[in-house]
C-alpha cells in the first residue's frame, strides 16, 4: 500500500524505501566499477562512466534520505487522539517542512480548518514565531492565504482541537485544500 506525504507512516515507509533504493544503487555502482575492472583489466572503461553517473541520482537520494533521518512518526494512540477529535477534516501528519535558509521544521500534526491552520511539533526548540512566518510566506507565495498557529504543548494542540467546529474533507472550502497542498509542496 502505497502512503503518501501527509499521511500516517508516511516517514518510516519513505525512510525504508528511500534505504532499499539507495542500497541498491550503491552495490550497482560498486558492481559496475568492479566488473569493468575485472573483464577489462582497467579501470578506464564505459562501466566505470556508467558507475559515475549514476552517483548523482544515488547521492539526490541519499540527502533526503539523511535529512529524513532524524525524524520519527508518531504513536498510533496518539494519532487516533488527533483523527478523533478532526473526524474527516484536512489533517497531514509527518511533514517535514524545508526551506533554504533553516534546517528542516518537522510538523507532527497540521489542521487546516476554516478558523486557521493548527499544527503540532514535538521540538520544543523550534523557533515557532519564525516557523509561523515562513509558513504563512509561503502560503502568500503560492496566491493562499491563512491564520498559522503552532503548538509545542500537546495538551494545549488538543484543547485547540476541541473548541472547533466540525469540518469535513469533502464539503469543506477548497482553500483548506489549497493551504494542505503547499504545505505538502513545501515537505520532504
Amino acid at each position: 500500500m502505497k502512503i503518501t506525504k501527509g499521511h500516517y507512516g508516511y516517514i518510516r515507509r519513505r525512510k525504508k524505501n528511500l534505504s532499499i533504493k539507495v542500497g541498491i544503487l550503491a552495490a550497482g555502482i560498486i558492481g559496475l566499477l568492479m566488473l569493468g575492472y575485472v573483464t577489462l583489466g582497467t579501470k578506464n572503461n564505459w562501466l566505470t562512466i556508467v558507475a559515475i553517473l549514476t552517483v548523482l541520482p544515488t547521492a539526490n537520494l541519499a540527502v533526503v534520505l539523511a535529512a529524513l533521518l532524524p525524524y520519527k512518526g508518531r504513536p498510533m494512540e496518539e494519532y487516533q487522539q488527533v483523527t478523533a477529535l478532526t473526524g474527516d477534516g484536512v489533517l497531514d501528519t509527518e511533514l517535514v517542512i524545508t526551506s533554504k535558509t533553516d534546517k528542516a521544521m518537522e510538523l507532527n500534526y497540521a489542521y487546516f480548518h476554516e478558523e486557521g491552520i493548527y499544527c503540532y511539533t514535538i521540538n520544543k526548540k523550534m523557533d515557532v514565531k519564525k516557523t509561523e512566518g515562513y509558513l504563512k510566506t509561503m502560503l502568500k507565495n503560492n496566491g493562499v492565504s491563512g491564520e498559522v498557529k503552532i503548538f509545542t504543548d500537546w495538551r494545549g494542540f488538543l484543547k485547540r482541537l476541541k473548541t472547533l467546529p466540525p469540518s469535513s474533507r469533502k464539503t469543506c472550502d477548497e482553500i483548506l485544500l489549497k493551504q494542505e497542498g503547499v504545505f505538502r509542496a513545501i515537505s520532504l
